[in-house]
């Protein structure tokens, strides 16, 4: 009878973890399936499982390696995970720790995407500043797509349908797999040598991985380094790439893009017939207003009869003339008045200084002439002003002359004869001038 040996839970699960640690290394080894179950604790470890069609296990993944995912796990990812093969010895369940999970298939790719896309952010590729404005008239365009794709197709018919006078160049590039981005980079370089208004990289709806290669890296900083406006039209609404992101402009499909880069001649002869128009009805009324203007012009009383315009100004210049010699009689009294009052002023000044010799009376006196200045200083004034006032020089001054024949004053031109010789009297000296030529 053999001998039965009875051991504790705990030493059979030991001995369990043990065998598994040294006879399964995971190191090279990456686990695909699904996440389920997913708890994400708050020290920072996330619980979850990990399942196929046939089976599922328990993983447990600490704090330390949850920091070093680039993406967010959710429930129902799918997923390659790699790490070690644990026994929790209290439940004596079998776990995977894990270190390292990737996403699984496309998962990847849109990994890949994101992680070029905020690259390529940051580098500044898809600034707005950089991107170059749609050209005012564009009547010649190149297209970068498959030579027999239904893309180009597309945007054939639409500007035939639109703008017929277009002139188009296909620069036939591949669309999709491995050799597409290569391609495409060659047909967009040959085609901005050749001064078209504007480009247009278009292809057809497709799936993610069809779409792949508008990601490619390389592509977009040779679209971001064409000299020519490029418009992207890549598969459909929903469809975004990195290459709609680096373009000048995004259109939706490759419809749009060909409506965005052509006018439709209905528009242009509508354009043009509100042009014309305008332009009859800008001409009418600056006919009408110019018309306006000369008659008005026309109408002039002084161009009707210049004569009567210079009879005006010749007695209006007698006017000033008789009240100028007024001026100068009055200017004449005045500057007697004013030379009688001096000569008073003085011999009384005379006298009173004679009648104040002795020294005691010099105050005296010198406050009785600063009270007498005081006194006539103000009428004085006056006088000056005056005198100023209907002064000739004045006149002079402003710009006006006398002209004499004779000493005699000239005011018509009967007073004068060709030869005869004339002073002109002006502010600052006189002229003396002779008479070549008179006329009315």
């Amino acid at each position: 009878m053999t001998q039965e040996i009875v051991v504790p839970v705990s030493s059979l699960v030991l001995k369990i973890k043990n065998v598994l640690n040294q006879n399964i290394n995971l190191s090279n080894v990456w686990i695909q399936g699904e996440i389920s179950n997913l708890t994400k604790h708050r020290s920072g470890h996330y619980y979850f499982s990990i399942k196929d069609q046939y089976s599922e296990m328990s993983c447990i993944m600490f704090s330390s390696y949850v920091r070093q995912l680039n993406f967010e796990l959710k429930e129902g990812m799918k997923v390659c995970l790699t790490g070690t093969i644990n026994v929790y010895e209290q439940r004596g369940s079998l776990q995977i720790n894990v270190k390292y999970i990737k996403e699984d298939g496309i998962g990847a790719l849109y990994q890949e995407l994101e992680q070029r896309k905020q690259r390529l952010y940051q580098q500044g590729y898809f600034d707005s500043s950089h991107k170059k404005d749609k050209p005012e008239w564009i009547e010649n365009i190149g297209i970068i797509t498959a030579k027999q794709g239904a893309a180009l197709q597309d945007v054939l018919k639409t500007i035939s349908l639109r703008f017929p006078a277009m002139k188009v160049t296909l620069y036939p590039a591949y669309v999709q797999g491995n050799n597409a981005p290569s391609s495409i980079i060659q047909a967009l370089l040959k085609a901005d040598e050749k001064n078209h208004d504007a480009l247009l990289l278009v292809r057809g709806g497709g799936s993610f991985e069809d779409l792949f290669c508008f990601n490619d890296e390389q592509l977009v900083k040779t679209i971001y380094n064409l000299n020519t406006f490029i418009v992207s039209g890549i598969g459909h609404e929903t469809d975004t790439t990195l290459t709609d992101l680096v373009s000048d402009y995004r259109a939706l499909t490759p419809t749009a893009a060909a409506q965005y880069v052509s006018v439709d001649t209905k528009d242009l002869r509508k354009h043009w017939k509100q042009t014309r128009n305008e332009l009859i009805k800008n001409i009418n009324h600056l006919f009408t207003l110019n018309k306006s203007q000369f008659l008005s012009i026309k109408n002039q009383p002084y161009l009707i009869d210049p004569h009567s315009y210079i009879t005006d100004l010749i007695i209006q210049l007698d006017s000033y003339e008789y009240a100028f010699s007024k001026f100068k009689q009055n200017i004449d009294i005045e500057q007697i008045n004013i030379q009688h009052k001096k000569d008073s002023l003085q011999s009384k000044l005379k006298e009173y200084l004679e009648q104040c010799k002795l020294k005691k009376n010099q105050v005296n006196l010198e406050e009785a002439i600063i009270n007498y200045k005081q006194t006539n200083q103000q009428a004085f004034a006056n006088k000056i002003s005056l005198l100023n006032a209907y002064s000739p020089l004045n006149i002079l001054e402003r710009g006006y002359s006398l002209t004499k024949k004779d000493s005699t004053i000239i005011r018509s031109i009967n007073q004068v004869e060709c030869g005869d010789e004339l002073e002109i009297l002006l502010h600052k000296g006189k002229i003396t001038t002779k008479v070549v030529k008179k006329e009315e």
